[in-house]
């Protein structure tokens, strides 16, 4: 299995070092320079003499089949495909055939596996076997560590020699002091958390693959002085979960519960104000919420899964069942 020496490298093998279209799916979100997953990844193509980085929207699917139909020079680099329910199997039917026809006209495909399924997955048969195919349709996978490429290589039925290893990008931290970062918090979001307080911060959707409402019902067990708090929007179709979740918090006051978005600009008072970032992942691959922890300095725990197995950090504190979980909350 080969690990790229730079980015470039990635898409050279397919290539070769002639002008070239990359598409990118979906679209690089230019706005969010700081936090945008995509935006990071390609940064350092973003001068690349060889590769014009267009995204492409879901109703945009064509241009990239007819680009290939014209016998111009491209690649698509697909990231995250799913189907959530009944009614969006036909606008999955549809990216699955514009990447058949885009493979048959002699496109080249390299897909970013960031996971073995959607999190959360409804309509599993469907997820499944469209993510199967597109496995095997791919010219390269492109995954975050090694640790993952046995996983995949299972599970989707394809051999590790296509798979290229690329990291997750880092993400550029803000730094401000703590009491600053507390101060903006309480007066935005009308909380009361306190210096001498120990903050566990879970930052991201709520949805239950993140499996918030059993971390509430430990810290219902701690002193009010150790709070968790829950911060992101609540995930479509999660409602049922926000609402345990919304119980659960109204029950003791160190649980803070902050259901909405972040705004860029305000996620790294999140970061600084706490003591530690807590993740809970019923089954996972790869992680942007522990990439961003680390750039703060940050005390992660977190589960021993998937390519998190493999960080190597002073400040890491794994566990394997959520007894492990319970203690080791307990014990800082």
């Amino acid at each position: 299995m080969k690990k790229p020496e730079k980015l470039e490298d990635l898409f050279t093998e397919l290539n070769g070092e002639e002008p070239c279209t990359l598409f990118v799916n979906p679209p690089i979100r230019y706005a969010y320079k700081k936090s945008d997953y995509l935006y990071l990844f390609y940064k350092e193509l973003f001068s690349s003499k060889i590769f014009k980085i267009t995204g492409v929207t879901t109703p945009g699917h064509l241009k990239f089949v007819i680009t290939q139909l014209f016998g111009k020079r491209s690649i698509l680099n697909y990231h995250w495909i799913e189907c959530t329910g009944f009614f969006s199997i036909i606008v999955y039917i549809y990216k699955l055939f514009c990447i058949f026809l885009y493979k048959a006209l002699g496109g080249r495909v390299i897909w970013s596996v960031h996971n073995k399924m959607p999190m959360d997955c409804k309509m599993e048969w469907v997820n499944f076997h469209g993510r199967r195919w597109l496995a095997r349709k791919a010219d390269l996978l492109q995954i975050e560590c090694e640790a993952a490429a046995v996983e995949i290589s299972t599970f989707f039925g394809v051999h590790e020699k296509k798979m290229r290893v690329w990291p997750h990008p880092g993400y550029p931290p803000q730094l401000m002091p703590r009491v600053a970062a507390l101060e903006a918090i309480n007066q935005r979001y009308n909380v009361k958390l306190k210096v001498n307080d120990r903050l566990f911060l879970m930052f991201g959707h709520i949805s239950a693959y993140r499996q918030i409402d059993k971390v509430c019902e430990m810290f219902l067990d701690e002193p009010i002085q150790k709070k968790l708090i829950i911060v992101g929007p609540v995930k479509k179709g999660q409602m049922k979960l926000y609402k345990k979740v919304r119980w659960l918090a109204r029950k003791k006051e160190n649980i803070v519960l902050i259901p909405q978005f972040i705004k860029e600009e305000c996620v790294p008072e999140f970061m600084i104000a706490t003591d530690y970032v807590l993740f809970n992942y019923k089954d996972v691959l790869s992680s942007g919420g522990v990439p961003l922890a680390r750039s703060y300095n940050k005390p992660i725990i977190l589960p021993k899964k998937g390519c998190l197995r493999e960080l190597e950090d002073e400040n890491l504190r794994f566990f394997t069942s959520q007894d492990e979980l319970k203690e080791l909350i307990g014990n800082l």
